[in-house]
């Protein structure tokens, strides 16, 4: 399900390494009036174990005088998978320049000519391009869940009239059990381009596709029209997804497998289960109920016979 926290919502940690007194000050004159809760060191051993006991959302560090130097600790630091989304920015000399960035793990860098009238405004930026990267899904490149609460939200407070479709896969776990996950998140991309084209066809101008994760995905469009596109998705799909699939599974019509408890089990082919709820007949005031009630209706269309999509047309009393 949606998630209704974001780290984004909490005030952000800055680590600041400098030795040089009037980088010192700017630095400080900069950040006095922020939002951010900052903590100084001349020495970078002494910063790390404020790093490794609470990962800061950035690391200012000095880099003037010899920047490989200066840089290897963070080097080391960002080459561990658990810092990689940790931003750094090097303050660097007014003539610096590299061509070997593979060298250095920073995420940006501001020359110390610069500082007073930039610096503010880059770590600003950084922190923007984190929150867009963050709040997409890396598999797909479709909104993540931060945009997708906000769509709903936003739509909700707007009192729209529109449709919320939640759809994922049936039987998904077998064949990624069977098949590895390259080829399962060869199928989840495949899913989210379909409903991509789909959607964007049908409704070209005030639709939405967003990807929550694993093989959940939602989309957003008027309530006349998300019908006819879910029952598209769903015949293209079935047509599809016998592509990912070995001959002899395709034949038989079922994977083979065995499940938690050790019994061997017969799965069919994949296949897509929507459930779809609509402002038109109810009135929803957060986005987690409607998206409670859309998933509730996918769960119904997982358990009909033939049909893959069920409608909220219950109505406020």
């Amino acid at each position: 399900m949606l998630q209704e926290k974001s780290s984004f919502l909490m005030s952000k940690k800055v680590i600041v390494i400098v030795k040089n007194e009037e980088i010192k000050k700017v630095t400080e004159k900069i950040f006095f009036n922020s939002s951010y809760e900052v903590q100084f060191f001349e020495e970078q051993k002494k910063a790390l174990q404020i790093i490794y006991d609470e990962i800061p959302n950035l690391v200012v560090v000095e880099a003037i005088t010899s920047p490989a130097t200066e840089l290897s600790i963070i080097n080391t630091l960002k080459s561990d998978p658990l810092f990689v989304s940790m931003n750094v920015i090097a303050i660097v000399s007014p003539d610096f320049y590299t061509e070997e960035w593979k060298s250095f793990f920073v995420d940006d860098y501001i020359r110390i000519n610069n500082l007073e009238i930039d610096f503010l405004m880059r770590i600003n930026l950084s922190f923007e391009r984190v929150e867009r990267v963050m709040a997409t899904s890396p598999l797909t490149k479709l909104p993540g869940n931060l945009v997708i609460q906000k769509e709903i939200q936003k739509r909700l407070d707007r009192k729209e009239v529109f449709a919320l479709a939640y759809a994922d896969l049936d039987n998904f776990k077998p064949f990624n059990d069977k098949y590895g996950f390259s080829r399962g998140d060869d199928v989840i991309k495949m899913l989210g381009r379909l409903i991509l084209n789909i959607v964007r066809t049908e409704q070209p101008s005030g639709c939405f596709v967003g990807h929550i994760g694993g093989d959940d995905f939602v989309y957003i469009m008027d309530h006349e029209k998300i019908e006819s596109a879910t029952q598209k998705i769903i015949n293209i799909f079935d047509n599809l997804i016998i592509n990912f699939y070995d001959e002899e599974e395709i034949t038989k019509g079922y994977i083979e497998s065995v499940d938690r408890e050790g019994k061997t089990r017969f799965y069919p082919i994949m296949t897509v289960s929507v459930g779809i709820t609509s402002t038109l007949y109810r009135t929803f005031r957060h986005f987690s109920e409607m998206a409670e009630a859309a998933s509730v209706m996918k769960s119904v269309a997982k358990k009909q016979e033939g049909k893959r999509y069920a409608i909220d047309r219950r109505r406020d009393i």
